[in-house]
């Protein structure tokens, strides 16, 4: 590796380290594009994380715990705001503008705000600008179509769309496979980044 190259991650490192430095952990090669506004107070995040923060500003934060696995994808103009508890598994990947919040922030008729734990599961792909409420489970390698309203929980390995989302068909999977967004960056086993070894 040349001096520029070294330099070039040197100034990698350091803003990653600067836009995630409210993170009580950050697992090994973390990427931030962009300036994304990260003010979680009780954010832990798993290795390979990638956020980006472009046209529309990207956040991710409030006081409620958040705990993002390992391969999560944030797309630009996300929201991400917890005033409770938000889970986000290993290999979830959120689209550009998609909004989660555990909490419905103001009540009506004098009641007190709702507030609830979400759970996003592993491998699913949550598509452009679809919204996930306070209180919804959504299972392991789903697909929530774009501009969906999830309102309630979804069980595992479905496509769902819709306001409110429903139901679409159940989804099959390669035996290797395992999350719901596909690339070339894909650590799947049997991957381009995971070949299976040759017998």
């Amino acid at each position: 590796m040349g001096f520029s190259e070294r330099r070039a991650e040197r100034h990698k490192r350091r803003h990653v380290r600067e836009m995630l430095a409210s993170a009580r952990t950050v697992g090994a090669d973390a990427n931030v594009l962009g300036t994304p506004l990260v003010n979680g107070t009780d954010l832990e995040i798993g290795d390979r994380f990638q956020i980006i923060s472009g046209h529309r500003l990207t956040t991710l934060g409030g006081p409620g715990r958040i705990r993002i696995g390992h391969g999560v994808f944030i797309n630009a103009g996300v929201v991400v705001y917890s005033d409770v508890a938000i889970t986000i598994e290993d290999d979830v990947a959120l689209a550009n503008e998609v909004y989660v919040m555990d909490t419905s922030s103001h009540g009506i008729e004098g009641r007190e705000p709702y507030a609830a734990p979400v759970v996003i599961g592993a491998g699913t792909w949550v598509g452009a600008r679809a919204i996930v409420l306070p209180g919804v489970t959504i299972g392991k390698r789903v697909v929530v179509g774009a501009g969906a309203v999830v309102t309630k929980d979804v069980p595992d390995e479905v496509l769902v769309a819709g306001n409110p989302a429903r139901v679409i068909r159940p989804l099959t999977y390669p035996p290797h496979c395992q999350r719901a967004w596909h690339d070339i960056y894909c650590f799947c086993p049997g991957s381009l980044r995971n070949p299976l070894p040759q017998s």
